[in-house]
């Protein structure tokens, strides 16, 4: 192998099986699979049912996790990440089952939450969709992802993200659940498809999917499904007609478990999961325009191996990843009817003072981005009520499912709004206290900038343009250009500059030059 190229591995310890890819990469970022594991490892099965894993769960875990390091070794990848979803996140004793993997691999576990494991599977999906399929520019995708432990329906449109919305509703989480009641009738289907109807009725990413005209599926039941439905299953996606997928659905709700796992092919365990699988497939399915069901070939490893080839793409093609965030952000900002000029203005004015601060600061453009996030948001709360709106704008974001986002850059992103109006963040607020030391120090910096920008936009008529920001000793200069009176939006940044200066030790002055012969700003 060139000096040229790298290896990397990505592991997915999921609730259901344990995979493994290793992937080799050139340096124009193309890829070369090595090696794809995939071990039947039913994690779920112990926390769904007992809260809690058992000690022969974590022992097979750790000797497949070991035997991952082992094939990493023979191919000399030092390079990896290891992940884990829904069954250890959840699991009671997971601190011992993460210690475990440690002593016993060297490997540090991330445990990454539902939105972030959904996101980066949607990311594989969308780079195999633009690759594989001809989609039209009016065309609109919903992809449903089911995990074991959850599912996460995405709507795009036609691949920037629309909405995102996950619930605990996985295949195995639901065979779990209704294992009980499976002994005691013979419409074990019907009584699935009753319980998933009503745990989706009303979800937010179904609205409107009667116009969706692309319909994607990521389920590790792919080939199962394939198989029944008498398909050729092909690399890359395999699709099936609505037609062809029926008749599969009515011929495996008429087999018993056994008799599923002998015509997929499969073990017993895994046959165990195709039913509810096949239920979520068809309750999505019937409700769009979709004439048929794409399986794409990719799993959460190939997420994970998308996010890291970024760093050998096109600027526009790393933006795609944080499009789809914002996309879902502005979005969400819609459905509490947000005020659209405001939050663009807050926005802009914001990334240009952390920009112009950019030798002060000290933080990363991850940080810029989560400022973005905020910034979209920061008012949402209004739709509830005006005061105190900041706290319903926390509480909203908190309670949201936005994509691609870790519990502790979401929480980062509540907080940023939760303070960007009247009230001062202190470093005992409960908010606060929550983020670790490091999250809470950046997140305090993102405060002090977005109320800046806010008190620019006190009136919410834009008034103040073509900003610029000029570092000066002790001082922050923002200078800008109006045409209007702006005596309320130079008294609001007053009134939030001493707590800018107690972050960043300078004190923020600003001048708006008067234009009388600005152009009219546009409504």
């Amino acid at each position: 192998m060139g000096k040229s190229t790298r290896l990397f591995a990505a592991i997915d310890i999921g609730s259901h099986r344990l995979r493994m890819k290793i992937v080799q990469i050139d340096r124009e970022g193309k890829v070369k699979d090595l090696e794809n594991v995939d071990l039947l490892v039913p994690l779920g099965r112990d926390t769904f049912n007992d809260g809690k894993l058992s000690f022969a769960s974590v022992r097979a875990t750790c000797d497949a996790i070991a035997g991952f390091k082992r094939l990493m070794t023979d191919y000399g990848v030092v390079d990896c990440r290891v992940v884990a979803t829904s069954a250890l996140r959840e699991a009671s004793n997971r601190d011992y089952m993460i210690d475990q993997i440690r002593m016993l691999t060297g490997f540090d576990v991330e445990v990454i939450n539902n939105s972030q494991e959904k996101f980066l599977t949607l990311q594989a999906v969308k780079n195999l969709l633009r690759e594989s399929v001809t989609m039209k520019a009016q065309e609109s995708l919903l992809v449903l992802d089911i995990g074991a432990g959850s599912i996460q329906l995405s709507l795009c449109g036609p691949l920037l993200l629309v909405n995102s919305q996950s619930m605990k509703i996985g295949a195995l989480r639901i065979k779990e659940a209704m294992s009980r009641i499976e002994k005691h009738t013979l419409h074990f289907y019907k009584v699935l498809e009753e319980y998933i109807e009503a745990h989706v009725e009303g979800v937010e990413s179904f609205r409107g999917s009667g116009e969706v005209t692309r319909f994607a599926v990521v389920t590790g039941e792919s080939e199962s499904l394939a198989r029944l439905s008498g398909i050729e299953r092909s690399e890359g996606i395999t699709i099936i007609p609505r037609d062809r997928f029926e008749k599969a659905f009515r011929k495996a709700s008429a087999m018993s478990t056994g008799a599923l796992a002998v015509a997929c092919g499969v073990a017993q365990p895994e046959a165990e999961v195709i039913a509810p699988a096949l239920i979520l497939i068809r309750t999505f399915f019937e409700k769009t325009a979709a004439v048929e069901v794409m399986l794409p070939d990719v799993t959460l490893v190939d997420g994970l191996i998308a996010e890291q080839l970024l760093a050998f793409r096109p600027r526009t093609e790393r933006d795609a990843f944080e499009e789809d965030i914002l996309s879902n952000a502005a979005h969400l900002a819609e459905r509490y009817r947000y005020n659209i000029h405001h939050a663009q203005y807050v926005t802009e004015a914001a990334l240009d003072i952390y920009d112009g601060l950019r030798s002060v600061h000290g933080m990363v453009p991850r940080d810029r981005f989560l400022l973005q996030v905020a910034a979209i948001l920061h008012d949402i709360g209004k739709y509830i009520g005006a005061d105190p709106h900041y706290v319903y704008s926390y509480n909203i974001i908190k309670a949201s499912q936005l994509a691609g986002l870790s519990d502790s850059e979401l929480a980062t992103v509540a907080n940023i709004a939760r303070f960007h109006s009247v009230e001062e963040p202190a470093f005992d607020n409960e908010s606060l206290k929550k983020l670790d030391t490091g999250d809470r120090i950046k997140a305090v910096k993102l405060i002090a900038v977005i109320r800046l920008a806010d008190a620019l936009d006190t009136s919410h008529k834009q008034k103040i343009g073509n900003l610029k920001v000029e570092i000066g000793e002790d001082i922050c200069r923002v200078k800008g250009e109006s045409r209007e009176e702006t005596a309320l939006e130079q008294w609001t940044f007053q009134m939030k500059a001493e707590f800018f200066r107690e972050v960043f030790g300078l004190l923020p002055v600003l001048t708006a030059a008067n234009k009388s012969g600005m152009p009219e700003k546009k409504p």
